[in-house]
């Protein structure tokens, strides 16, 4: 690799880990046009068994949600592959949901395998996928 290569590399690096962070972020603050915006036109969301394109992406992170008044979620350990403008991660998730008066309704951990692509906007997903590990708490509502 040549010394522009490398710069190049560790660029994609950091800036594909920011998505990553910036997921979790937007899904906490339910900023879901941010969320939205995190992925390609062609881009989709799959939780569990359902999957959806990017346009019904905030209809189901509310149905996750449902009764949820805040949540916390921790996304750490990617390893990321880019290959040209495309890159795929996987990386383990935390999450703590919150219900009325501020109780510990649910958590869960999990993992995130993503497929990115460079565009004329950054890079974006063109594929979340989530897969629960574990849960402890009341079920979600959403599927």
């Amino acid at each position: 690799m040549t010394d522009e290569q490398r710069i190049q590399w560790l660029t994609d690096r950091a800036e594909i880990a920011q998505c990553l962070v910036g997921y979790a972020s937007c899904i906490d603050r339910r900023d879901w046009a941010g969320l939205q915006d995190a992925y390609a036109e062609d881009g989709v969301m799959q939780h569990g068994d359902v999957s959806v394109p990017r346009e019904r992406v905030p209809e189901l992170s509310e149905r996750i949600l449902t009764g949820v008044t805040a949540s916390h979620h921790l996304v750490g350990d990617p390893s990321i592959e880019i290959d040209g403008d495309v890159a795929r991660t996987h990386s383990h998730y935390f999450a703590t949901h919150i219900g009325e008066g501020m109780s510990v309704i649910r958590q869960g951990g999990g993992w995130y395998d993503c497929v990115l692509r460079r565009t004329e906007r950054g890079w974006r997903f063109t594929r979340v996928r989530s897969t629960t590990a574990w849960r402890s708490g009341e079920p979600m509502q959403a599927h």
